[in-house]
């Protein structure tokens, strides 16, 4: 009976994997991979954030009307800008709380700082002395937003069927030139973040950069789907004079991003890049799998099961060392981090075939993973 139980459990394992395989598609292998700090900062392990000061903040609207246009701005008040500060200010502590290369202290020492110069003054103090925060994170940003709300104008040929009006005449198939209008809505945006760190003891700016980030995004307007269906929908001349659902934006299953979101978006974008500057950081990437001669271990690369893939793969490339299977080989010993024996393996998959692209992007990205090695264990044997 255990026999039994213990095959019909491998099966139902074995057609486990075969379902992931054909539900995932084009079989890639999911690794996660630890990537050093491009600035040393390992003897920094606790970090404030503090504001992010508002340069400017220029918001308006732009409407046409019978071929008119109107740009109407809108001013903010103080508790607005400070609003779009505290959540600038939010995304880069989201960033960092979820790298766990430093520990964030909250602290509201520093958020009540008006701006840099102020900060700067304050830790240049001689005998200026603060508990547990090693180095401070603030910035200053420009932002410009723009909403249009307008009209495409077209001349369109519609053409339809006129259905016979009694038995003994036939119907016609006619075309009608009319003016279409196309209502859209449109939004676009500017964002320029300068991020800082500042260390306290001593006194050091660490890391400054100043990037910028765009938006934009249209719904509606004339576009070749959007003329089909209202020329589809166009079945007789009266229907001419009625309002087709492709010409109305409203009916549009696109919705435009609020401003707070497009400025989450901007801010989240520059903020990564900064943090990927001065701490170690984790991501998730997807490497194709090679079409080997064993298609088990396929299966298993794609599941994670990169032991037992070893094993398979190790007895295969022993007897017959195909090169998409020394890839695949390559492959897993670079999810469980041996990068020595990766490389190796990926050597021999190039060699055997150097034209082939997939085998020179993996002995290309294990050689850079080797050399950023020694620099990532210094910086996570800091903590």
């Amino acid at each position: 009976m255990k026999f039994l139980n213990y095959h019909a459990y491998s099966f139902l394992l074995f057609m486990f994997l075969i379902s992931v395989l054909l539900v995932s598609g084009c079989a890639k292998a999911t690794l996660n991979v630890l990537s050093p700090a491009e600035i040393n900062t390992s003897k920094i392990k606790t970090v404030a954030v503090g504001n992010f000061e508002i340069g400017s903040i220029i918001l308006k609207y732009k409407t046409e009307r019978n071929g008119l246009w109107q740009t109407h701005p809108v001013l903010h008040s103080e508790a607005q800008k400070k609003s779009i500060s505290r959540s600038v200010r939010a995304r880069v502590i989201n960033l960092l709380t979820a790298t766990p290369y430093f520990k964030v202290i909250f602290s509201d020492e520093f958020e009540k700082l008006e701006n840099d110069a102020a900060l700067q003054r304050l830790v240049s103090v001689r005998g200026y002395k603060t508990k547990n925060v090693d180095a401070v994170i603030n910035g200053k940003l420009w932002l410009e937003i723009e909403r249009t709300d307008g009209v495409d104008l077209s001349k369109e040929s519609l053409e339809y069927f006129r259905p016979p009006r009694s038995r003994n005449s036939i119907g016609l198939n006619l075309t009608v030139d009319q003016v279409v209008w196309w209502p859209y809505k449109s939004t676009s945006g500017t964002l320029g973040l300068e991020m800082k760190m500042t260390r306290l003891l001593p006194t050091e700016v660490v890391a400054t950069t100043f990037e910028t980030r765009t938006y934009s995004q249209r719904i509606g307007g004339r576009s070749e789907e959007s003329f089909r269906k209202i020329s589809k929908n166009f079945t007789s001349v009266l229907s001419s004079t009625k309002k087709s659902k492709a010409n109305s934006i409203e009916s549009s299953e696109d919705v435009l991003p609020s401003f707070e979101q497009m400025i989450a978006d901007m801010a989240l974008s520059i903020a990564s890049g900064f943090v990927r500057r001065v701490a170690v950081t984790e991501k998730v990437v997807s490497y194709p799998i090679a079409e080997g001669s064993l298609p088990n271990s396929k299966i298993l690369i794609e599941a994670g099961a990169y032991d037992l893939a070893i094993d398979k793969l190790q007895q295969v490339t022993a007897e017959n060392p195909d090169p998409n299977d020394l890839y695949n080989l390559g492959l897993c010993f670079e999810a469980i981090g041996d990068y020595g024996l990766a490389q190796t393996t990926y050597r021999e998959a190039w060699q055997s075939d150097p034209e082939n692209l997939l085998f020179a992007q993996g002995l290309g990205r294990i050689e850079r993973l080797r050399r950023e090695h020694p620099q990532l264990q210094r910086q996570i044997g800091s903590r």
